[in-house]
Parts: C-alpha cells; structure tokens; sequence
C-alpha cells in the first residue's frame, strides 16, 4: 500500500534503560560474539532485544519475549520510488504488490495472506520514496510458518507475468482513492515541481503511467520490475526485525536458515547527498505561491524550505529545537499571537516525513479561518518576525536542556507497542541508525548543537520559502492542473507586497538582534518560559493485597456521582494514570441545535486551554473534553502526578468561562464548520454508508452530519452563555466514569469528587436520556442512494448481516470471518480487481452483531452487489459442506490468540472497559467468557449449524451508494453481467424519507437507561433476548 499521509511531529522523547545484549556476527562461515550492544530501550520493553548480522550483509534485530501474546516481523529494503525510472512511475510500488503473488514453495496466491490472519494475525506492506517495508503479526505458535512463507519473498518470488494487469488495477484503485485527499494532491503537485535532473518523485502508480503509456511507448513494464527486483532487492540493503517467544539463540537459528539465503548483490542505494549532484529543487521553481482548490473544505497555509538531509544528524537533532519553537502553542507563541487575533485554527511545525532521503523539510502550516483567508500577509508577518528573532539570538540551552529531560522521561516511560508497528518502526530505523539506537535514536537528544541549530535558521529566509496556499476561495486563481490527480492549482510569484512586509518583519529597523526582540514583543511574541507540567513524583502506589482483573464500582460516593470504577494497575506499572468520566444530561440531546451548542461550546473550553495546557501535553499530561453518546466526557491521562492540576484547571475554566470570547469561537466555529461539512459532503462512498446505517438503526443524540450543518447556522457566539448551567443543571446530571492505573481507590475517589465539586454538580438526574438501536426488517433490503461528494469517482457496496449480541452469536461470526476474510479479499479484490476498498469483518454495536462486508468501487454498483451475493453463496455453502477440522482449529486458535491479547497501554485498556460503562452493560467479564466459549462450546459442527440456521436467515441490508461523478463506469469484464434482483429483495430508494418511516414501523431495543442500574446484574434486564432464527 501507499505510505500514510503527514502526521504531527511526537513529542521528543529521550533517556534510556540500557539493555544489554549480544551482537552476534555471522560473517567468516560461523557465528561468533562479537563486542557487546547495549539496546536502550523503555521500561516498558521487557524483552530482550539482540543484534545479528548475516554472512549476506542482512542486518537483524531479533526480540525474545516468553509471555508475547502476538509475534511478527518487519523486513525494510532500501527500495522506493525515487529508484525507480521516473518514466514508469508507480513501479516500486507495483513491484511491492507483486512481490504477495507467491513463491516457489508456496506458489498459491493469497495462501500468505489467509495463513496470517486465520492465524490470529495481520500482513501488509507499504512503498515510501527511498524504503519499503513489509511486515506481518501472528499468532506465536506460528512465526517460523509465517517467516518460512515471509522470507521466501525476498529470495524465490515468483513474479509472475499474468499477475500484471491484475496488480496494476490495484494499484490504480489505491491510486484513486486518494483522489480526493489533499495530502495525495499535494504529493502530485511535489512530484511534478521536483527538479527533472534530480531522481526525486513520488507516486503510486496508476492504469495510464503503468499501462497505457508504457505500452505506447514499446516499454515492457514487467520486465522493468524484474529489473527493478533483480538489481535492486539486495541482502545487503534489508534491515529485519523480529518479535518472537523463542529464546534469542532459538530466533538466531531461524533467521539465519529462512534469510541467509537472500543475495547479496552488493548493491549501495544513494542516499542523503549521495543521490545526485543535481538539487532536488531548482530553487526559482521552489521560492514561488503555490495555490491550490481542494475538494474538502481545507482552508491552508503552509511556509516549507528545503533544508539538508537530517538523519545523519540523529544525535543533535537541530531541526527539533527549532519545530518545537514554531509549533510552540503556550503564552508568546506565533500560533497564540495569531489565534488572539483570530486568524488560524491550529498550526503544526514538521519535517518532509516519508518524502525525506535526498533533502529534508522543514515546514511551518497553520489552519486558517474564514478571517485568516484575507490575511495570509499578516500572519507572514508574525512568523517572519519569530524566525527574524530566532536568527539573531543564540540558541538557548536551557530549552534543549528541558526538552532532553522530557525527552528522557517519556522514553523510559514510553508505552509499548504490538509487533505490528513496533516491528515495522525497527526495520525502518535500522536502516538510517546504528543498531544500539534502533529504539532510543528516533527521539533522544544527546548532544547540544548551537551552531547546527543556527546553520539551519540561517536557511529559512524569503529567498528559499515556497508558500503554499490551499482553499476553496482560490478556485477562480487555480487556472492550472498538476499531472496526478488533474487538481487546480496554480504556481506565481510571491507577492511583492508580502516580500516588503515580510523581508521587514525579518530585520525590523537596524536589523539588530534587539530591535527584532522589540519588533517581536510589540506583536506578543517571546521565548517560552520553563514547563510547569514536568513529572516530579515518578513513584508507583502501592497495590492492593489482591490486585483485581477487572474494574471494581467504588462504594459511597455523592450524587449525581452514579457510579465510578477503578481498576489499579499491575501490569504495566508506570507512573501514569488514565481517567474518563462519562457526564450524562438531558440538555444536549433535546434537538440537533442543542447538540451543535454542546459540540461547540466544549470545543471553546479546549481552545480557551490551549495556552495553558500545551505545555502539560509536551510534559506527557493531557485531556480531552468532547461530546459522547448522550453525555459530556472528560478523558485525563499522562503521568499521574499532575493530573489533579490539569483537572483543576479544566473545571476552572468550565465554570468561569460564562460568556465564550469572540476570538475563542471564530476559531473553533470555523473549524467546526469546515469538519461537519466534510463529514457531510465530502467523505467517502462507503464511509457515507455507514453513516447512512448509523442514521437509520440508531435513535436518541444522534445527530447527522448534514442536520448538523443545517443547524449550525443559527447558532450564533451569544447563544451559548450561560451553556455550562444548561448543560449540567437543567434536568440534573449523572456521572460514570473510570479511572485506571497508579490510582488507588482513594485517588480515583478523590478525582471523581474533584470533578463534581469543580462543575458544581449537585442535582441527579429522573432518567437517562432514551438510547435504542433497530433490529433490521426480515429478509434482505437493498438502500440505494446518491453520493454527497461530485468529485469522488467511487460506489460503495456495503452489506450488513444483523444477529443478537450473545456470546455465541458474537464468537461464531468472528470464527465465520477467520474462515471467510482472507478469501473475500483474494476473489473479490486479487481475482476479481473490484476496488482497492475490499474487506470482509464481524463487528459489533451496543445490541447487536454485524458481519459485514464492503467494497468501494468504480464497477457498477449493482454488479459488486452481485459479486457479494456469489460469493456469499458459494462460500457459505462450503463453511456447511467443505471446512475441514484442520482448518476450523486453526480459525479456533487464531481467534483465541486475538481474545487474549493483552493491553499494551493504558488507553488501550480503558477502551475494552469503557464499552460496556457506555453501553450500561458493566459487563467487565464479557471477554473471559468468550475465551471460555471459543475453547470450550464452539466447534466445527456448531459453527456448521450457525451458518446453516442463523446466517442463512438472518436479516441483511446493503447500503448501495452511487457516484455523482460524470467519470463512465469501468466495463464490466468480458462475458459478465449484472444479474436480475432476487425476488423479494425490499428495495429503498430515498434517504430521509427512508429513515423517517422505517422510525415509525421498526422495532426498537433500548438501551439501558435506568439510573440505578449502574452493574451488571441489574443491567441484564435490558439485555435483548435472542432472535429466534426465520
């Protein structure tokens, strides 16, 4: 797959516990020790972690960890797309996906893909311009099958010709949805400004420069990937990372027999400088305007300067000093100065990201508001006369000095990840750092290096910005097409008027150093001052004598304080705590105008905070105050030392903010507006369908994207004073919450009471508001309707099969979709090319079970129905008929390897909790019985009896949504047709006049609403009973 789209930059993090460990080398014909590694690693990481290099050059980082739930592995090869010719661009990428089709051992395509994930696990891939990784997680008791099939990859592809057109129609639907996407926009309008002479490009690939173009041309395009394979896919260039329960030795042996057998072409792939002598930019083609016409409402401005390549600059990091300035949000800040004068939204300070490996980014974008649009010089202004102050004023070693501590802390304490990503993060790390800094090189800072810091300021000067200016009110200016994607844009020079002003900002009067700190001080603009928020008391509470497995209810706590559980952690033991308090009122869920004043006003309580609390989230401390299911929610988590200060805080501010300031809600009701109208009108296909479901199966707040547009606009800055005392006193409150971690039961109490005595919540509440969700009409229904978004090219398919929520019904599909998934994405996306969006699941809502199945597509859509049905058919029949105990055992233990994962993080903890706290269910012991069920009562016979009594009769529904989009239909393929319907398919074919009806004729089962039913036994009367098959 394609690589993701830009992401905000961690917050650093630094000081390690040293784990030391074996470097093995196995060069010379046998392993010997060779001087010992030390791996820094977090706390958290209690594995042990050994270096390998292999006689063909591979290097490998091998993990034994005894107690891993999951295993997996990564391989990382210094291939990507700026190897490539620039003429068939997209190859990397369609070599990547070629590489799945199989292996001489295992020639069967999508065999891997059904291993892995009927063995509990997941696979998948993704090209970035100068690597390419792949990576897989399994079940442990399957790693050397997985790794046998994983490795042979690398060393006996097939590659086989037929696959072409199949896997460049793949990557093409990859490539077009992105279509709509203004990160991929931008990429293409990137590759198309990079200098010709340099090898810099980036792309996906798609049917016209993989196929159409190349045949014109008289240019084989498989034989330039086995090229690209042959010449490029080398030992000595793979970086390996693997996760494992086998003792390191054990894990040595495997690697050196599955990937010792991998060529070493002896090739070296440029990088940084070594690329090219040529500029990946031609600085007159980078210092111009760039505008852009998105097809989301995105409102942009972005300041970004190519700067030397950074990553053989691991240890000093200047770039970090300086991002952290420019993305600084506390008191004195260029984003708080802009956002007093309400002219952006937000703003992040990052690097190139995945771009990176010839040059590096440094880029500063801020989000604009509807006021900002008509200022883009002022706000040059502020940033110019920040950088302008920066430039003149040696860097300041207590900065570097504080972010290296909290660096320190936040790496020891650093949460651990699943094999998945942390296996994928270490191949790629590996290959940029050395393997004693594979963990701890990507954030630490260990050395102090002012003159590098100053080298790069000195580089972020008007003459070498490219400005980048994205929204919809510049359609009339875009008169051009970028090569990718056909989107509006337009280059020109930067305005003259914005270089006067600016070029002044940058050296105000004399152009001293102290008249460019006065010139900043006159705008609001300083140096940060020293972090509050930094951990002082790291200690771990002491445990109870008996340490619970699941959330215990605290007794005697005051209304409206229903009920708050508490778990005190013993598994992780770090010095954090995570807290959620679910604050439930009648006020909001009265009309959708109400919700949208909720929605909005706790959204002007975080902006108010912003200042304050930035500071507490770089120190690892953070919250969140949003809008949840029919209440308010406080989420707080970090180090839980200065958690009660943040609480305090947020309470403070809650009450005190009566009135919301004017430059507080033009900020936040202009991002609103641009979040609700994309989700409105400009989400995809089938992300609409399921928005579409959710509308029509769910009652009680819920509130539609587009009635939220709708009543958005009477709602003005005055219609929300005094909206706190709405909210929590009209009609009285009821609090639940949550609270796990380095809190005893004492602390926990003591956050919940703070929270109710800093809101001032006194009055409980009658009755919760009604919550209920639909049982799906007998038989199959089919729901067409129109797409929301003009420029999107896609249909969606998407079906829903509906089954009570009982433990046996909730295992069986999930044992169904071990059986079925892989095989749903080999036919109906490998074989088939039906879309790039193409999956088969078991999901679950607060009453009901789901399988469920998708495909986004440029296919008519009735015909993908069609597909789905065959499907459906002929594998369901094969589950009763065909499914041998072999392959059932295997689905049974793959899926049992998922059920008893254990939780990496605390927030991964709260959500398996917090489900049932929301959905009033409190059944904390739910996973343990599905364990039991899974191991014990399902069998191959039950499942057999499943499918042929429950799924065959059970009520679905397909949510069909077309394009409006004037682009044709793909052909169907030759000798294909669209079926007739099935006689009593129910057919819908309007929107809300659907809903409305099927409201008053559906039958409804409600949610738990009773306020004095706060556990499980009392809870269970609201449990639906079980659906007696058709």
């Amino acid at each position: 797959g394609s690589p993701p789209g830009p992401f905000r930059r961690p917050l650093p993090s630094v000081r390690a516990v040293d784990a030391v460990v074996g470097a093995v080398s196995a060069r010379g014909g046998r392993s010997q020790m060779a001087a010992p590694v030390v791996i820094k690693k977090p706390d958290t990481h209690r594995r042990e972690y050994s270096y390998l290099e292999l006689d063909n050059g591979l290097k490998a980082v091998i993990a034994s960890d005894p107690d891993c739930d999951k295993a997996g592995a990564a391989l990382c090869v210094n291939v990507g797309m700026c190897h490539e010719r620039k003429d068939l661009p997209g190859l990397a990428h369609f070599l990547e996906h070629m590489l799945f089709t199989g292996t001489k051992k295992f020639p069967k395509e999508g065999e891997y893909h059904e291993f892995i994930q009927q063995n509990g696990g997941m696979a998948n891939a993704y090209t970035l311009c100068y690597f390419t990784n792949y990576m897989f997680e399994i079940k442990p008791e399957k790693l050397e099958e997985a790794l046998d099939r994983f490795s042979r990859f690398f060393s006996e592809p097939l590659l086989t010709r037929d696959c072409t057109d199949r896997e460049i129609n793949a990557v093409d639907s990859e490539f077009q949805g992105g279509s709509t996407s203004p990160w991929w926009r931008y990429v293409g309008i990137m590759n198309q400004s990079a200098n010709p002479d340099h090898p810099f490009h980036v792309a996906c690939g798609n049917n016209k420069v993989l196929r159409d173009e190349p045949k014109e041309r008289g240019v084989d395009l498989y034989e330039e990937m086995l090229k690209l394979y042959n010449d490029c896919y080398s030992a000595n260039g793979m970086t390996l990372c693997i996760i494992g329960r086998e003792s390191v030795p054990e894990l040595q042996r495997v690697v050196k027999g599955l990937f010792g057998s991998v060529v070493n072409k002896g090739v070296t792939m440029p990088i940084g400088d070594h690329v090219s002598e040529h500029p990946p930019f031609v600085r007159s083609d980078w210092n111009r305007l760039l505008l852009m016409n998105p097809v989301q409402d995105v409102k942009e401005l972005t300041f970004s300067w190519v700067v030397p390549y950074q990553s053989p600059l691991w240890r000093k990091k200047p770039t970090a000093y300086i991002t952290h300035l420019l993305g600084y949000e506390g008191a004195g800040s260029v984003i708080s100065a802009l956002k007093q004068k309400g002219l952006i939204s937000g703003c992040v300070s990052d690097d190139g990201k995945w771009l990176e490996g010839a040059f590096s980014l440094l880029n500063v974008s801020f989000d604009l508001t509807d006021k900002g649009l008509e200022q883009i010089e002022e706000i040059g202004v502020h940033l110019f006369a920040f950088i302008g102050m920066l430039q003149k004023e040696p860097p300041q070693k207590w900065i570097f000095d504080e972010m290296s501590k909290l660096a320190e802390i936040q790496f020891k304490f650093g949460e651990d990840s699943h094999p998945f990503e942390l296996c994928q993060d270490m191949s790629l790390s590996l290959q940029r750092l050395p393997p004693a800094e594979v963990l701890a090189g990507r954030s630490l800072l260990y050395e102090y290096d002012p003159e590098g810091i100053t080298s790069v300021l000195q580089k972020l000067t008007l003459d070498s910005v490219r400005v980048q200016h994205q929204a919809k009110t510049l359609a009339d200016r875009c008169t051009d097409k970028d090569t990718s994607y056909g989107s509006p844009m337009a280059f020109l020079p930067i305005e003259e008027a914005w270089r006067s002003k600016w070029s002044s900002a940058v050296n105000p009067e004399d152009g001293s150093a102290e008249a460019s700190k006065k010139y900043a001080a006159s705008m609001g603009l300083a140096l940060p001052k020293p972090n509050p928020f930094i951990p002082e008391d790291l200690s771990l509470k002491q445990l109870p004598a008996e340490p619970s497995e699941t959330p215990i209810s605290l007794e005697g706590l005051p209304p409206p304080l229903a009920c708050v559980y508490h778990r005190q952690d013993d598994i992780l033991k770090q010095p954090k705590a995570h807290a959620t308090f679910l604050i439930y009122t009648q006020w909001m869920c009265q009309d959708t105008a109400s919700f949208v004043k909720a929605e909005i006003w706790t959204r002007c309580v975080e902006e108010a905070l912003q200042e304050y609390a930035y500071d507490a989230q770089v120190a690892g401390v953070s919250y969140a105050f949003s809008i949840g299911s029919a209440c308010v929610t406080l989420t707080l988590d970090g180090f839980n030392d200065k958690l009660e200060v943040l609480l305090d805080a947020v309470m403070d501010k809650v009450v005190s903010m009566k009135e919301v300031p004017e430059h507080i809600y033009s900020i936040v009701a202009d991002a609103y507006a641009d979040e609700i109208r994309n989700a409105a009108f400009h989400s995809q296909p089938y992300r609409q369908c399921g928005m579409r479901f959710t509308e029509l199966t769910s009652k009680g707040c819920i509130f539609p994207s587009y009635q939220k547009v709708e009543a958005f606009a009477g709602i003005t800055r005055e219609s929300l004073t005094g909206l706190a005392e709405q909210l929590f006193s009209t009609g009285g409150c009821h609090v639940e919450g949550l609270v796990l971690g380095n809190a005893t039961a004492a602390d926990a109490a003591g956050l919940a009471k703070r929270l109710a005595s800093g809101l001032r919540l006194e009055k409980p509440m009658a009755a919760l508001p009604d919550r209920a969700e639909a049982e799906l009409p007998a038989g199959s229904t089919l729901w067409r309707l129109d797409g929301t978004d003009p420029e999107d090219p896609n249909h969606a398919v998407f079906m829903r099969l509906q089954l009570p929520l009982t433990v046996e019904a909730e295992m069986l599909l999930r044992l169904l979709d071990k059986v079925l998934g892989a095989k749903f994405f080999e036919v109906l996306r490998t074989q088939q090319q039906l879309g790039y969006i193409v999956s088969m699941g078991s999901t679950s809502s607060n009453l009901f079970s789901y399988l469920i199945a998708v495909v986004q597509t440029e296919f008519p859509p009735d015909y993908v129905r069609s597909r789905i049905d065959a499907f459906l058919d002929e594998h369901l029949k094969s589950v009763e008929e065909a499914v041998t105990a072999e392959e059932f055992a295997t689905c049974q233990a793959g899926l049992l390897s998922e059920l008893k994962m254990k939780h990496k993080t605390l927030q991964e903890e709260s959500g398996r909790f917090l489900r049932y706290i929301s959905s009033r269910t409190y059944d904390f012991t739910r996973r343990k019985r599905c364990i039991d069920f899974v191991e014990k009562e399902a069998s191959l016979e039950s499942l057999k009896k499943f499918v042929k009594v429950d799924v065959k009769n059970a009520p679905r529904i397909y949510s069909q949504v077309r394009k409006t989009h004037a682009k044709e239909d793909k052909a169907l393929p030759e000798g294909a047709s669209t079926p007739e319907d099935a006689e009593g398919l129910r057919t819908w074919t309007t929107h809300q006049e659907t809903v409305k009806s099927f409201a008053s004729t559906a039958v409804w089962q409600s949610i738990n609403s009773d306020v004095k039913a706060t556990t499980c036994a009392e809870a269970a009367k609201f449990c639906p009973p079980a659906r007696a098959a058709a």
